[in-house]
């Protein structure tokens, strides 16, 4: 990987940092990445604290650091919860040597993350980058001014307002439709008419009041394609088959991810959509076109707290290692887009 060499040398100046990843570990996002990396900056010497943003708290120290503490919860008589540990200690920040990692878009995670970025720390990525990528039509509207190719799309509001959208993506069924804070595959709907269409947004009113949603056409690939990009070099891609059963490539739905290389024409517009987003480092997702060598990609989005699953198999690397050695040099704290 030579051509890293230039943003990850350390700067022998300055003292080791430490990272501090904030996650909110549900069912459906076990945090696979953050215990790898936490493993891995282990034996590189880098001290890491991983905070769950609901079980555990913050105060402020006598020197008026913010001090992360994690509670871990067991069931007690009667299903009360009661603790069963806690880390009285807990992970002081030092806004001069401490790295932020948000590992979910919860918006607990987002609360923090802004509250360490106003207390001078460095958030991978920048507020502006979470902003876009963790509301999908914001994702949309970054990506179609930097004049990116994407799957025709609207916005709708209510089940009122469903022919103006349908209108702009065609009148075509079957659609995708989505909600407009979905993550790993789940939000996401196959629509194959407009009485299914209309009931399905009458059903999430219903369960969450005034929710919007976007629709976008319904692409039919074989598969999709993910490209982790780091400090604006794409570092590794993965292929996503699109199962029989199913419509969606996401390795968190237990798909199983394939190698592929990628065209110059998709490096390229790629690296426009981490731009656009001003992300410094980001998952993009892209459906490929017919012929990959002369049409630009049909683009998804760009995730903000990309995975890491059977990158480092499928591209014979360390991706972990690598992302732990990029903050080492802290020029790549400064240069950030704010």
């Amino acid at each position: 990987m030579e051509k890293f060499s230039d943003f990850i040398s350390e700067q022998v100046t300055e003292k080791p940092y430490k990272l501090l990843i904030l996650v909110a570990q549900t069912q459906d996002d076990q945090n696979k990445t953050g215990i790898i990396l936490e493993k891995e900056a282990k034996k590189m010497g880098i001290e890491v604290y991983q905070f769950e943003v609901n079980d555990g708290y913050i105060r402020t120290n006598e020197k008026g650091n913010l001090v992360f503490h994690n509670y871990i919860y067991e069931k007690g008589t009667g299903g009360i919860p009661k603790i069963e540990e806690h880390d009285k200690k807990g992970f002081e920040v030092t806004p001069e040597d401490t790295v932020c990692l948000p590992r979910s878009s919860n918006g607990k995670v987002v609360r923090l993350s802004d509250t360490l970025r106003l207390n001078g720390v460095f958030v991978i990525n920048p507020k502006f980058t979470m902003t876009m990528c963790n509301d999908k039509w914001l994702n949309y509207v970054a990506m179609k001014v930097a004049g990116l190719r994407q799957p025709k799309t609207s916005y709708v509001k209510t089940s009122r307002t469903v022919d103006i959208a349908l209108n702009d993506i065609g009148n075509k069924f079957p659609l995708i439709l989505k909600t407009m804070d979905g993550a790993a595959g789940i939000g996401v709907s196959f629509i194959e008419s407009k009485k299914n269409l209309v009931s399905t947004l009458q059903m999430m009113d219903k369960l969450k009041p005034k929710r919007s949603v976007i629709i976008q056409e319904y692409i039919k690939v074989d598969f999709d394609v993910r490209v982790f990009i780091l400090n604006n070099e794409i570092v590794a891609q993965i292929k996503r088959p699109i199962p029989e059963d199913d419509f969606r490539g996401n390795i968190s739905q237990g798909n199983v991810a394939k190698k592929v290389e990628l065209t110059e024409l998709e490096k390229s517009e790629c690296l426009k959509a981490t731009k656009s987003v001003r992300g410094m480092m980001v998952g993009v997702d892209f459906l490929p076109s017919k012929n990959r060598e002369t049409e630009k990609p049909y683009f998804l989005e760009v995730n903000a707290s990309p995975g890491t699953s059977y990158i480092n198999e499928l591209n014979g690397i360390n991706i972990h290692k690598i992302i732990l050695n990029t903050f080492k040099n802290r020029d790549n704290w400064r240069k950030q887009w704010v």
